[in-house]
């Protein structure tokens, strides 16, 4: 559980938090920004790790390498085609907002992805799909394009039509935590008061 992934690790931090209204990568949760939550863990993970944004000034402070959108604000697919260009491995992405992803869960879904060379590596959990995080092959890399240029930006259509590994993860994490994420501040005053129920 101690060894780097052959993996490039991820932040997707380009969006405009249109529901949060402000940055949410940058709110604080037990004293420390959520993205710097997940920097801590992801750090121990891969030694080849960036952010993608398109606010790049919020984030110099971090020390991480920092890449802009091509396509900016078409959500997650945009990043993780960005990603891809200018990573070394294939890419595991990861969402600023998911403070508790579990490191089980990334060795896992890791291993399960290097083992079968599948072009798309995704959780499952009570049956449902969670694009993020997720895992996605640099032979993605023409297929997102042209998606992009399409304004085809559905993740879990993406999913379904290239026939995406699926892993069930809920006896790795049974209350779902890897998958919350803070998508408003109702979101967040939960999570404060002590929620650990995953947030969809």
């Amino acid at each position: 559980m101690s060894s780097k992934l052959p993996l490039t690790g991820v932040i997707l931090a380009g969006g405009k938090s249109s529901r949060m209204k402000i940055n949410k990568c940058l709110l604080s949760f037990n004293n420390r920004r959520l993205i710097e939550i997940l920097l801590i863990n992801l750090k121990e993970i891969f030694e080849d790790l960036f952010i993608v944004t398109n606010f790049p000034e919020a984030y110099f402070y971090t020390g991480v390498p920092l890449i802009g959108d091509i396509y900016p604000f078409k959500g997650p697919m945009a990043g993780i085609h960005v990603a891809l260009k200018n990573s070394k491995y294939d890419v595991f992405a990861f969402a600023c907002d998911m403070p508790f992803v579990k490191k089980e869960i990334i060795y896992f879904l890791g291993g399960k992805h290097i083992s079968q060379k599948n072009n798309i590596t995704v959780g499952c959990y009570n049956e449902k799909i969670y694009p993020l995080p997720g895992i996605y092959s640099k032979e993605m890399l023409n297929e997102l394009e042209n998606l992009l240029k399409e304004d085809k930006l559905s993740m879990i259509r993406l999913i379904k039509d290239v026939h995406a590994q699926t892993v069930d993860v809920a006896n790795l994490d049974e209350e779902g935590l890897s998958f919350i994420n803070v998508n408003t501040e109702e979101d967040l005053k939960f999570l404060e008061k002590g929620g650990k129920k995953c947030l969809d």
